[in-house]
């Protein structure tokens, strides 16, 4: 198979370039020889059943974490690290949702004190990738999107780390995306809630499980460049009063999303209806960013592409009207301050209603406040929202 020689050819280009002493290169070579047939029999097996479970796509994207990882400890050996290369599976523990999986806190906890516990007495340093997993009965699982990085976080929790770092491509949080808003700079430090908020509104260096683990345990989470390891990065912090910030820190956006309403000609919602149509979009795992409902109406953003069909029986069934409006983006204004000062909650709704939102809400957070708007005023609007609340604070 060309992709897979290709793949191959690529991870022996990585030993020579950074693994010197012979030796060491030698047995890593021969190791990725054996893994490689490992794959390359296990995609034969898919291909005669004709069957790729989430199970086995889990089993197969395992393979390039578990390869890294022997080419870093090889790497870091040959300069005089006493690493040990240590097998993800054997820590972290999870559920058998395969392709998504969630670690048991728990389960980890006894697995690092058991496997990681010794090394890190004995001053060893141990090295595991992230994003994989295994279920108790040993098979394999990954965590889904930000799963290197909530590996870290669940181990930094289970090993009550002082600090847990994620080494990403950026500088840190930013205030805005600087693509659209070019005064957009980088955050030193932020509370956890305003950035789970800049996570799920668009900031893409951290999904917000990721650093749900330390926010349980309180413990800081350092985003740092991997291309530039000189520069500070951004700590999150337990709390906004940590942080130090009296005003907004960001303004996160999302584009590519629809408006999708449901009203009642009848001027009032069928009891349980908000809770059938949350049942059914759950199969499908769509989850809003953002909910508004009324007696006769619902609205929310959603996706895209999302596939109008998923709700309709529903909605005909309770004589509803169903109209899905694209080309909307999703803008917030996040600062934890914003639950304190009602003055400042209205000048920003107030600066927000300058751009005409579909909708308009001041987050269950409490730590910003959203708006609907329409895709063709999202850069203007980003960059009006960016000057008043975070550039002249």
């Amino acid at each position: 198979d060309p992709i897979l020689a290709n793949l191959e050819r690529r991870h022996r280009w990585a030993i020579a370039g950074s693994v010197e002493d012979s030796g060491r290169r030698h047995a890593l070579t021969l190791e990725l020889d054996g893994r490689f047939e490992d794959l390359r029999q296990l995609l034969r097996s898919i291909r005669i059943l004709r069957e790729a479970t989430p199970r086995a796509a889990d089993a197969i994207l395992s393979y390039g974490e578990d390869l890294s990882v022997k080419i870093v400890c090889a790497a870091m050996a040959d300069r005089g690290l006493d690493v040990v290369s240590v097998d993800p599976r054997d820590v972290i523990r999870t559920d058998a949702n395969f392709g998504a999986a969630t670690p048991d806190p728990v389960a980890v906890g006894r697995a690092c004190e058991r496997v990681l516990g010794s090394l890190l007495s004995a001053a060893r340093v141990p090295v595991l990738g992230g994003f994989v997993g295994s279920t108790e009965s040993g098979e394999t699982t990954t965590l889904g999107r930000g799963g290197s990085d909530m590996s870290a976080a669940v181990i930094g929790q289970a090993l009550a780390a002082e600090e847990i770092q994620i080494w990403t491509d950026v500088d840190g949080l930013m205030s805005a995306d600087p693509g659209l808003v070019p005064a957009a700079r980088t955050l030193e430090r932020v509370g956890f809630a305003e950035a789970a908020e800049l996570a799920h509104f668009g900031a893409r260096v951290l999904h917000p499980s990721t650093i749900a683990p330390a926010v349980s345990s309180d413990i800081p989470v350092r985003v740092l460049n991997s291309f530039r390891p000189e520069g500070a990065g951004t700590v999150i912090v337990g709390n906004a009063s940590q942080a130090g910030f009296s005003e907004p820190i960001a303004v996160a956006s999302r584009d590519g999303v629809c408006l999708v309403r449901v009203r009642s000609p009848s001027m009032a919602l069928e009891p349980g209806f908000l809770a059938r149509l949350f049942e059914v979009l759950r199969p499908v795992a769509l989850r809003p960013d953002l909910v508004v409902a009324s007696e006769a109406s619902v609205a929310m953003v959603a996706p895209d592409d999302f596939e109008p069909s998923t709700i309709r029986a529903l909605t005909e069934q309770a004589g509803c009207e169903l109209s899905i409006e694209k080309d909307r983006s999703v803008v917030c204004v996040v600062g934890a301050v914003l639950a304190e000062q009602n003055e400042l909650r209205a000048k920003v709704a107030a600066e927000l209603a300058r751009w005409q939102p579909d909708l308009l809400a001041f987050g269950a957070s409490r730590s910003g406040v959203t708006a609907a708007l329409d895709c063709a005023s999202l850069a203007q609007a980003l960059r009006r929202l960016h000057r008043v609340f975070v550039e002249e604070e």
